[in-house]
């Protein structure tokens, strides 16, 4: 595996060592976008969140068929940092109707303010580019075959069967694969404490007990799924 292999690590140890409340953004969102979000509240928490005319207007502005897309990611973002019951159900209501990536970022953290306020455990929030369920995340794998070469039916047949038992003998949940000529990508949850690099490892090196086609310069990511192009260039490096 290439670089990932040390942040992956890292990320489950970092991880291990939290102690409180999870909450996994289940949501794709781009982690720029995310990025954006966040800075976003952070410009508004010197508001005084306890008026509440403050808090009503926002919430009608979620409403409002006239609402512009700048007042409506004003508002969720607004009533996520408030703290407010009524605040979490009205972003609620709205992410149904109007499903977005800051309409859920804006859930998220409206759901952990209200758990914040109400309980005496701590609250960690764990975002990525893919995003997760529960305690799992979601990832991303490439493989590619040894020399560039296609796969056989039996081969991709194989690939399916170990790369799924691995997966699952982990207690993960396999969303997608795709077996191309010459590559195969995974899109998987697993929980945060699986050690990803081992687990696939062990599949990939099951299939090559039936003649070492797997490169095993596999890479993995939980931040993107690759583009057509990104996925070319891969094909084309050398190891």
């Amino acid at each position: 595996m290439r670089s990932d292999s040390n942040a992956l690590k890292d990320l489950r140890h970092s991880l291990e060592r939290l102690k409180g409340n999870l909450h996994v953004l289940e949501t794709n969102v781009p982690v720029e976008r995310q990025m954006e979000y966040f800075r976003f509240t952070e410009a508004l928490r010197n508001y005084k969140f306890t008026e509440e005319g403050l808090l009503e207007g926002q919430m009608e502005v979620l409403t409002l068929p006239e609402s512009s897309s700048d007042e409506i990611r004003y508002a969720l973002a607004y009533l996520a940092i408030s703290g407010d019951v009524k605040a979490y159900r009205a972003i609620e209501a709205y992410h149904k109707l109007h499903p977005s990536e800051w309409a859920s970022l804006a859930l998220m953290q409206a759901k952990i303010m209200l758990e914040t306020e109400f309980s005496d455990e701590k609250q960690v929030f764990i975002s990525t580019g893919l995003g997760g369920k529960d305690n799992q995340l979601r990832f991303y794998a490439f493989f590619k075959s040894n020399m560039r070469k296609n796969f056989s039916d039996y081969q991709k047949q194989l690939i399916e069967k170990e790369i799924t038992f691995s997966i699952q003998k982990h207690q993960g949940e396999l969303e997608k694969i795709y077996i191309g000529n010459n590559y195969f990508t995974v899109i998987f949850l697993i929980h945060i404490q699986v050690d990803i690099k081992n687990m696939l490892e062990e599949a990939i090196a099951e299939c090559n007990q039936f003649g070492d086609f797997i490169n095993k310069g596999f890479i993995i990511t939980n931040v993107k799924v690759f583009s057509e192009e990104e996925i070319q260039y891969e094909l084309m490096r050398r190891e």
